[in-house]
């Protein structure tokens, strides 16, 4: 059903374990931050945040279509990729998402996750990111929910999989904000400057298509094993 609130978009479904609310944030940390903060406060009873989407590898073990799961989340500094907070992920929350997708047949990768300000393009930036930080992948979001979770003191877990591996240079970066959003000029200049970009878009395709497949069967999984019983 529609989630039928101001300024959210999103939706509802209700299974025999509860309600699941799907809230859309976006790209970027300002986004994530303020949709979040909007959804916690327009739904106060929430027993759970799960932030879900994609990662970057900052682990050469890390393909597309693998699942990641935080075992801290990590907001990087402006300047540098050098972790400015780090917000862990409650063990019986982290134990709960790992058992789930394992009995649902699902293999995953635990670690954490840095979100920075801005997309790493390239390999050697995001190895000096993993130097920096010792994350394994790397978003835009998952802090800045992370955050605003456990500033209500609702529990939090991060579950993403992976859409470009540590060697994949992102196609593009250059033509997006630090919210994600298109900007027209500098997506031409790309273009005119690297025509052959172009042709990487069906590369993109199929890393995104393995990374939806991936987080539908492991967004299913937790809907279907219900909430982590609290003592």
């Amino acid at each position: 059903m529609p989630l039928n609130l101001k300024g959210l978009s999103g939706f509802r479904i209700r299974t025999d374990r509860g309600e699941v609310t799907f809230v859309a944030t976006g790209i970027g940390m300002k986004r994530g931050r303020a949709i979040a903060r909007q959804a916690l406060s327009a739904l106060p009873d929430t027993e759970l945040v799960i932030g879900t989407g994609v990662v970057g590898a900052l682990s050469g073990g890390l393909r597309p279509g693998d699942i990641v799961i935080a075992d801290r989340a990590m907001m990087a500094r402006e300047d540098t990729p050098h972790p400015e907070h780090v917000l862990p992920v409650d063990p019986a929350t982290l134990e709960y998402c790992e058992r789930t997708l394992h009995a649902a047949g699902l293999e995953s990768s635990t670690g954490a996750i840095l979100s920075s300000p801005r997309v790493i393009p390239n390999a050697a930036g995001k190895r000096a990111a993993k130097q920096h930080s010792g994350a394994i992948a790397v978003d835009m979001e998952s802090a800045a929910i992370a955050g605003e979770a456990t500033a209500r003191g609702i529990p939090f877990a991060i579950v993403r999989t992976v859409v470009d591996s540590l060697e994949d240079e992102i196609f593009g970066a250059a033509m997006a904000d630090e919210h994600g959003r298109v900007k027209p000029l500098a997506a031409a200049n790309y273009l005119v400057r690297n025509p052959g970009a172009v042709l990487k878009i069906p590369w993109m395709i199929r890393n995104l298509a393995l990374a939806t497949r991936a987080l539908a069967d492991a967004i299913e999984a937790l809907i279907e094993a219900g909430p982590p019983v609290r003592e």
